[in-house]
């Protein structure tokens, strides 16, 4: 063999091993979805996905091995763009963090907008001095009285947006703050792990798979995917999925309620109280369909009524309304008996309100005997990942306050402060859990959050 071809090889050799060496230095844990990666167990082969929990499995396949390009290196990932992500972005923004935030539509706001839940609920509960005290304050108030403000939202309460005028807010607040990065049309699909934290989260889009480096990153997916990916311990439930829809056409005075900032307009849903596993993916599918069919119907009847024939169907909601699926069995998860008994907490973040009517010790008790309750920075932290933090629905509580917890503003309560300590955790190089509380408490009160009863 010529002497040159043969330390040529042997060069390409030894840095093909180095940088599969560098590339195995990024474990997957089990759970998660790595081309080439070696599970912690240190196993090769299949990475469960979980998959098996909620669908019939026939057999299994494997990926190829491939590199996966990194991209970009920022402070912080924020996965999910709706009102959690949204949140947790801008407020990592403007505390100087490089953000990076990933949404799998072409739009922001997750089901706010897409799903067209459009109600800020759970705004206000009980006061331990006032009837009725409104809990959501911060980055909630602040988009929600730019709504109203400019028309594009009634009912100072509990405002009713539209949602195309809440698509242009949240865009222009997200375009408005220096050092955010907002990538449409892109899906979580993995993340590569080291020594315990997430080294870089990996992305799906039009371009191919591709890797983001981070420091830190906040799961806002809504649907738990990064903790999921971890490997991180979680809760998997089932809940009641509907269709959201917008139709017009309606006369002065025909409409009494859902009446939205569009003359003419409004919202109703389609769905059941079934328990539905929103992580079939099959049986999803299926509930689209039939909402549409359904709904298509519910809207020809009403034009055969008298007066009502100019009515139509607008818009049947682009995303499902999936309301839960996996929640985060995190450091500290709250429960209906904390938000009853006016639990405090030294490392509270912010605060939940009422919105509906709910079971508590066997009888029925209305949203108006809810008392506001506090959110503990620990409900965000999932146990094992040392830069992970947890926003929006899928953070850590009980099925008792499933309702509240999962609504838009306390998803932007949550969002607010994950963001804010993302920021902190990056610049200091310090483990999520590790953050300063009375630092963090300290810029959220600054931010006009509220903490206190």
């Amino acid at each position: 063999m010529d002497r040159r071809k043969f330390l040529k090889d042997a060069a390409l050799s030894a840095a093909g091993l180095a940088l599969s060496q560098s590339l195995l230095a990024e474990e997957s844990r089990a759970g998660a979805i790595i081309s080439g990666a070696i599970p912690t167990d240190g196993k090769r082969g299949a990475v469960s996905t979980g998959v098996e929990d909620h669908l019939p499995i026939s057999g299994y396949v494997r990926e190829r091995a491939h590199r996966i390009p990194v991209v970009a290196e920022v402070d912080v990932v924020v996965a999910g763009g709706g009102v959690a992500g949204i949140a947790a972005a801008v407020s990592a923004a403007r505390q100087g963090a490089t953000v990076l935030l990933v949404e799998k539509a072409n739009f922001p706001g997750g089901l706010w907008t897409g799903g067209l839940v459009l109600p800020v609920l759970a705004t206000h509960g009980k006061g331990k001095t006032v009837a009725w005290d409104k809990a959501s304050h911060g980055f909630c108030a602040e988009i929600c009285d730019s709504l109203l403000q400019s028309g594009g939202a009634v009912n100072p309460l509990n405002p009713l947006a539209d949602p195309e005028a809440a698509k242009h807010i949240l865009d222009k607040t997200l375009l408005d703050e220096t050092g955010i990065t907002t990538l449409y049309n892109t899906a979580v699909c993995g993340v590569t792990m080291s020594r315990g934290r997430i080294s870089s989260v990996l992305l799906d889009c039009n371009t191919g798979r591709i890797a983001v480096r981070c420091k830190v990153a906040v799961d806002a997916t809504g649907d738990g995917l990064l903790f999921h990916y971890t490997g991180d311990p979680y809760e998997a439930r089932r809940y009641h999925v509907s269709t959201s829809f917008r139709s017009g056409g309606y006369r002065e005075g025909q409409l009494t309620r859902h009446i939205l900032p569009v003359p003419g307009m409004t919202y109703d849903t389609q769905g059941s109280f079934e328990a539905i596993d929103g992580l079939d993916v099959f049986k999803i599918s299926r509930l689209q369909q039939e909402h549409r069919l359904a709904i298509w119907d519910r809207v020809q009847e009403k034009k055969k009524e008298p007066g009502f024939e100019d009515v139509y169907l607008m818009e049947v909601a682009p995303t499902t309304g999936v309301r839960v699926t996996r929640i985060l069995d995190s450091l500290l998860n709250v429960t209906l008996e904390d938000t009853m008994q006016w639990k405090e907490y030294d490392d509270v973040i912010g605060m939940g309100g009422s919105s509906a009517r709910f079971t508590y010790q066997g009888k029925e008790i209305p949203a108006s005997e809810h008392p506001i309750w506090q959110i503990p920075y620990r409900a965000l932290l999932p146990k094992e990942t040392a830069n992970l933090l947890v926003a929006g629905r899928c953070f850590g509580y009980d099925q008792g306050i499933a309702w509240e917890a999962r609504e838009i503003s306390t998803c932007m309560v949550t969002g607010q402060a994950a963001g804010i300590a993302a920021a902190i955790a990056a610049r200091d190089g310090i483990p999520a859990r590790s953050v300063d509380i009375p630092a963090l408490q300290s810029i959220l009160r600054a931010a006009n959050a509220r903490l206190d009863f």
